[in-house]
């Protein structure tokens, strides 16, 4: 199936499972251990060996990948920390592949080998994801503590030749922000497809008081600029702005994306949540069983609430669609003024659009 009507079909798929709340996409983080040391991480710290002890066996995953299966699971993402690290890595995604599940792969590259080109040649995934942290060794070393840049390139390169659908995610961060654009330019350069995470990153679930990587609004916009001028020539300045503003009094319930809906993550210590950006419901598969635990999950998300500043606001459709990103709380039902501010100020420089009154908005999707 060619590339756009295969993602389109995927698309459709999705949004099928989403209307009966059945969840056909499942990302697993099948290890907190990596081999780097990514200072925006939120799920690594560097006490491998504490996490190790914590990570679920072989037939532990087994048996929850099984009962995902019975409860509609057709895409699956499987990632970290490094997913590589685990010596069972092929044992646990031909465990799904052989059951037709589509399979993603989300890595940072270094540990792709000669052996894992010729696995996936063999068993094909429906994607690989290599992540980058900077445009040479240098900027590995002040974001991820090692270098990895060639390694990491050279794997992207090899899938590549081998047929393999891969992409570059960047997660921009304040240890990034020197090398984000030269990532960017780099992936245009050799044709590498690329996409970046959120500019509002998440707190480590491990130590929730590590906030040094944050990128200021400032930061935010300065790069944001500068990667829509990488690909669309200047940005147009806009003088006049509107003032960020809602008309509803009431917290909408729910969520619009498919977190909860058609999606849900198992963190690697097995407790699930519908999204990796909103640890919620957080119930263990330890203690119940898949189909359990994501009804216990669905209901989280029923009563999560949305801000009421978004609802009529004309910045709705600009601002960051994951609530993770836009709420002061996930139950407070307001959103972050610096959001409001954020959204504001990359519409006034040209890197954003205001949607033209009666325009028709996409729905909101997972993440994937």
């Amino acid at each position: 199936m060619e590339n756009q009507t295969y993602i389109q079909w995927k698309k459709s798929m999705v949004r099928a499972a989403k209307k009966m709340k059945t969840p056909i996409v499942g990302h697993y983080e099948l290890t907190a251990c990596c081999n780097l040391d990514c200072k925006m991480c939120f799920i690594h710290n560097a006490d491998s060996n504490a996490l190790r002890a914590r990570e679920l066996s072989t037939e532990t995953w087994k048996r929850i990948f099984d009962e995902a299966y019975d409860s509609g699971l057709f895409f699956a993402a499987l990632s970290g920390g490094e997913c590589l690290m685990r010596s069972d890595f092929e044992e646990l995604y031909l465990h799904l592949w052989k059951k037709r599940v589509r399979v993603g792969v989300l890595t940072n590259g270094t540990l792709i080998s000669d052996g894992h080109v010729e696995f996936f040649r063999k068993y094909p995934p429906d994607f690989v994801r290599v992540s980058l942290y900077g445009c040479s060794e240098e900027g590995y070393l002040q974001v991820t503590g090692h270098k990895g840049f060639e390694k990491a390139v050279s794997a992207i390169r090899k899938l590549r030749d081998a047929k393999i659908r891969v992409s570059v995610v960047v997660t921009p961060s304040s240890y990034m922000k020197d090398e984000y654009i030269g990532i960017r330019r780099y992936c245009i350069e050799n044709g590498f497809p690329c996409q970046s995470n959120n500019f509002l990153l998440l707190k480590n679930r491990e130590c929730p008081e590590k906030d040094d990587h944050f990128l200021s609004i400032d930061d935010i916009v300065e790069l944001s600029k500068a990667q829509y001028e990488l690909s669309n020539g200047p940005a147009i300045p806009v003088e006049i702005t509107p003032e960020p503003h809602g008309n509803s009094k009431v917290s909408p319930k729910g969520l619009t994306c498919n977190a909860g809906a058609g999606a849900a993550v198992v963190s690697w210590d097995g407790r699930m949540y519908p999204c990796v950006m909103l640890p919620i419901g957080d119930v263990s598969l330890l203690e119940m069983s898949y189909a359990e635990a994501w009804e216990k999950t669905k209901e989280a998300v029923g009563e999560m609430l949305l801000g009421m500043e978004c609802v009529g606001c004309p910045y709705d459709d600009v601002c960051p669609k994951c609530p993770a990103m836009r709420l002061t709380g996930l139950y407070t039902g307001h959103c972050k003024p610096e959001v409001c501010e954020l959204s504001r100020r990359l519409v006034a420089a040209g890197v954003k659009k205001l949607p033209d009154p009666g325009q028709a908005v996409p729905e909101a999707e997972s993440c994937d």
